[in-house]
C-alpha cells in the first residue's frame, strides 16, 4: 500500500483506534507510521513519551505503556486548570520561550528607552504653562515618538506570538521545536501574518480610544454627583476600564495562530478567532492578568528594590543598566505565559478538520 492508501484507511478510524495503533508502532511499515503520524497531527492527538530515542520517531513517542490523549480532548474542567496546564506547558520548555521571547523585550526596550530619551529632549525646549498649547509641532512630534515605540514593540511581541504558536503545534504532535525554526516558519505566512497583527493593533487602539471616552464619561457623572475625584478612583476607573478593552480585544488574538497554524485569511481568522473564544471570558482575563501585571511588575521590580537601597558613596554610571539588565529578564521570564496561553487555547478548541499545517508537513517529510 502506498502513504495515500494509509492514509485514507485512518481517516476513518476513530481516535482510539489510532492511537492503540500508535501503541505498537513496530507493526506498522515506514508508510504506515508516516501516515499514522500525519493522522494524529491532524487531529490533534499527541502520545506519550517514554524513550530517549529522537522524537522524530514514532517509536520514541510511545512505548508499551498506552498512549495518552492529546490536548484537543484533555479535560479542562476551569480556569484553574487550564493556567495549570499553561504553566506547566511553560515549565517543561521553559528554554525554549525564553529563546523565543528575549529579542522582542531587547528590541521593545531599546524602542521605549530611545523614545522616552528624545521625547525628554524636546520636552526641554519647551514653555510650561498654558503657553505650551501653542506649541502644536512639537507636540505632534512627542505623540508619534511614543506611538511608533508602541508600535515595534507590538510588532516584535506579534512574532514571539507567532513562534511560540508554532513551536506549542511541534511539540503537541511530538516533535523537538526550535526557536530559530519556529521564527523561520513564519516567512511561509509573513503577508497574511502582518496583515493580522496590524489589524489586531488597530482593534486595540480602537478599544482603548472607546474605553478613554468612556472614563471621561464616567468623571463626568462623578462630577455631577459631587463624588469625590481622589486619585485612587482615577487609577481604578482608568485600569478598569483600560483592562475590560483589552479583554475585549483578545477575543480575537487567536487570528494569529489560525492564520500562521491553518492557513486561514485574515477575515476568516478573526471570525474563526471570536468563535473560539465564546465563552471563555474567564480565561482570556486570567491570561491578560498574569501577563500584563506579572510583566509589569517584573519589569519594575528592580527599580523599585534599588529605590528601597540607601547607599553613602555615588553609584557607578553603569549601575542602571544593570537594573535595566534585570528587568529585561524578568519580563522575558514572565511574558511568554500569555502567548503559551493563547496557543494552548487555539490547539484545545480548534476542530482537527484541516490538513497538517505546513510547519508539521515539512516534519513529517
Amino acid at each position: 500500500m502506498q502513504i495515500e492508501d494509509f492514509v485514507r484507511v485512518y481517516q476513518a478510524k476513530s481516535d482510539e483506534e489510532l492511537i492503540q495503533l500508535a501503541a505498537a508502532p513496530e507493526q506498522l511499515t515506514s508508510e504506515a507510521r508516516v501516515a499514522l503520524r500525519g493522522e494524529l497531527s491532524r487531529r490533534r492527538i499527541s502520545v506519550a513519551e517514554d524513550s530517549g530515542e529522537p522524537q522524530n520517531d514514532l517509536g520514541a513517542q510511545v512505548s508499551g505503556k498506552a498512549a495518552t490523549r492529546g490536548l484537543r480532548e484533555a479535560e479542562w474542567q476551569g480556569v484553574g486548570d487550564f493556567v495549570t496546564a499553561v504553566l506547566r506547558t511553560y515549565h517543561s520548555h521553559f528554554w525554549l520561550y525564553f529563546q523565543i521571547t528575549a529579542p522582542a523585550v531587547i528590541i521593545s526596550t531599546i524602542a521605549i528607552i530611545t523614545a522616552r530619551n528624545e521625547v525628554r529632549e524636546i520636552s526641554r525646549h519647551l514653555p510650561r504653562g498654558v503657553e505650551l498649547l501653542t506649541r502644536h509641532t512639537e507636540i505632534l512630534e512627542i505623540e508619534l515618538i511614543n506611538y511608533s515605540a508602541w508600535f515595534v514593540s507590538w510588532l516584535a511581541f506579534s512574532f514571539v506570538f507567532g513562534a511560540i504558536c508554532i513551536a506549542s503545534e511541534e511539540s503537541v504532535a511530538g516533535f523537538i521545536p526550535s526557536a530559530w525554526n519556529s521564527f523561520v516558519h513564519i516567512r511561509e505566512r509573513l503577508n497574511p501574518f502582518l496583515r493580522v497583527s496590524l489589524l489586531l493593533l488597530v482593534l486595540v487602539v480602537v478599544t482603548e480610544g472607546v474605553s478613554i471616552v468612556l472614563g471621561t464619561g464616567v468623571f463626568w457623572i462623578f462630577h455631577r454627583l459631587q463624588v469625590h475625584r481622589s486619585g485612587f478612583l482615577v487609577w481604578a476607573v482608568s485600569y478598569v476600564l483600560t483592562g475590560l478593552a483589552l479583554l475585549i480585544a483578545s477575543r480575537f488574538f487567536l487570528a494569529v495562530p489560525a492564520v500562521i497554524l491553518d492557513d486561514f485569511s485574515v477575515g476568516r481568522a478573526m471570525l474563526r478567532s471570536d468563535e473560539l473564544t465564546q465563552g471563555k471570558w474567564l480565561a482570556l482575563a486570567a491570561l491578560l492578568a498574569k501577563s500584563l501585571i506579572g510583566g509589569y511588575v517584573a519589569g519594575m521590580c528592580p527599580f523599585w528594590l534599588a529605590s528601597f537601597v540607601r547607599v553613602s558613596v555615588p553609584l557607578p554610571s553603569w549601575f542602571p543598566w544593570i537594573l535595566t539588565i534585570a528587568s529585561i529578564i524578568g519580563v522575558t521570564v514572565v511574558e511568554p505565559t500569555m502567548f503559551v496561553g493563547f496557543a494552548l487555547l487555539y490547539l484545545k478548541t480548534s476542530a482537527p478538520d484541516s490538513a497538517p499545517s505546513k510547519v508539521l508537513a515539512s516534519q513529517l517529510t
